[in-house]
């Protein structure tokens, strides 16, 4: 009996992924709950298992395609030792979420799909590096103990390839187009293309999603936060002693939230659809986070329900995570509002794009010594550039400048608000 397994829904909204890796083959045998494939989504990367046992009989697409919800992804023809068992309706275990229900019955394998090259045995860190230098990982001759790809591999590998390719051209007489060049590269006289895939390919696909349907709009300010750089030196032993590395950000994370339920449209998104604003009544802030891989953005939830030490351990606990590729999908979704901070040695001043369909995003930037006034004297401050950037469409200029200065009071008068803990 041949089981089609179905692309599922694996996070809120998502509607497609990209291959990246098969972990099987046509002909290969399969044990239930055995990892199949990693596919990135818009939010994350993600392996899946098979949920039944037996030998795969198709796979759908190549690694660098997109498979859509609902589409075959792969067939399994069971064993016979477990046909005439309850049906297991479901889509097989995720890395991130194993009990996912189903929604797709059982049917008969119609087609044979794509066969891989080979099986690799490689580290997940291993299989990353080579996506980001473009290899095809299953080309590498692995050195490593139990014929395992190491990175040394990866590395020289694509080192010998970028050689090769420049000899070719070097030394061609045949048109350029005539010579075969590795997958990875499109080698002219002047240049290498290497394509955009993966998280990099998302990120290029939402910037460009917001930028062409959001109306943005930013304003900037500074404010003098002397008073908050002297209360992150007073709490930061106390920190510590909790195992937290605390910064600024839990800091703006919980100004922010304080100020949303005072202005609830910014913590909002647009329905394109419907021509609706709908208003969250969860406050769910996401924080940029930088990557070797790109910008991915974690969601600190309730954080109007959590005080400036419980943030900072999340904060802590997400970042290091999302820069070793082991968050989950709810994770990274689900966000009413975002902050990107360019930290300690960001510029002054910038306009961050909107993490869309939400309608506003603050922009939080460095802290610099700079004279400023205070009693009619001229003192040196601690001085910090702010800026919002919104959707003009549903936001108009006069609230977004007030919930810009109530984020400025805040942050000038940290005890404000440090002292409700929760």
């Amino acid at each position: 009996m041949a089981y089609e397994f179905r692309f599922p829904d694996i996070g809120e909204g998502l509607h497609e992924a990209e291959i990246l890796t098969w972990f099987k083959r046509v002909g290969d045998q399969v044990k239930e709950n055995e990892n199949m494939v990693e596919v990135q989504t818009d939010k994350a990367v993600v392996e899946i298992s098979s949920p039944v046992t037996g030998t795969i009989v198709s796979l759908e697409a190549q690694v660098g395609e997109v498979i859509k919800v609902g589409e075959v992804l792969f067939t399994v023809r069971e064993e016979p030792s477990i046909v005439g068992l309850p049906a297991k309706e479901g889509f097989g275990g995720l890395s991130s979420q194993p009990h996912l229900a189903a929604s797709y019955p059982r049917s008969q394998a119609g087609s044979i799909g794509i066969l891989p090259k080979k099986r690799v045995i490689a580290a997940p860190s291993v299989r990353k590096l080579a996506r980001e230098l473009g290899v095809d990982i299953t080309e590498v001759q692995p050195t490593g103990k139990a014929g395992k790809v190491t990175e040394e591999d990866v590395r020289n590998f694509a080192l010998r390839s970028e050689r090769e390719a420049a000899a070719a051209v070097a030394t061609l007489t045949p048109p350029l187009s005539a010579v075969q060049l590795p997958p990875h590269l499109e080698v002219g006289e002047e240049e290498v293309r290497q394509p955009i895939r993966g998280l990099r390919k998302k990120i290029y696909e939402n910037m460009k999603l917001s930028k062409s349907t959001a109306i943005h709009c930013s304003g900037m300010d500074e404010m003098v936060v002397t008073k908050l750089v002297e209360l992150k030196k007073q709490l930061q032993p106390h920190a510590e002693n909790r195992g937290v590395k605390l910064t600024y950000l839990p800091f703006f994370v919980k100004a922010a939230a304080k100020v949303l339920k005072q202005h609830p449209i910014f913590n909002a998104r647009v329905d394109d659809e419907t021509m609706e604003i709908v208003l969250k009544k969860g406050i769910h802030i996401g924080v940029a986070t930088a990557t070797d891989e790109g910008l991915i953005v974690p969601v600190v939830r309730d954080a109007d329900q959590k005080s400036i030490i419980e943030i900072a351990q999340e904060i802590q606990d997400l970042s290091n995570r999302a820069r070793e590729r082991k968050l989950k999908p709810h994770e990274v979704s689900g966000s009413t509002f975002t902050i990107s901070s360019t930290g300690g040695k960001g510029g002054w001043f910038a306009t961050p794009i909107i993490n869309y369909p939400e309608v506003a995003i603050l922009g939080i930037h460095s802290i610099k010594k700079k004279p400023i006034v205070q009693d009619d004297q001229i003192v040196i401050g601690e001085v910090m550039g702010m800026s919002i950037t919104f959707d003009h469409r549903v936001i108009d200029g006069a609230p977004a400048n007030q919930f810009m200065e109530d984020i400025h009071e805040l942050l000038e008068n940290p005890e404000l608000f440090i002292l409700e803990g929760k």
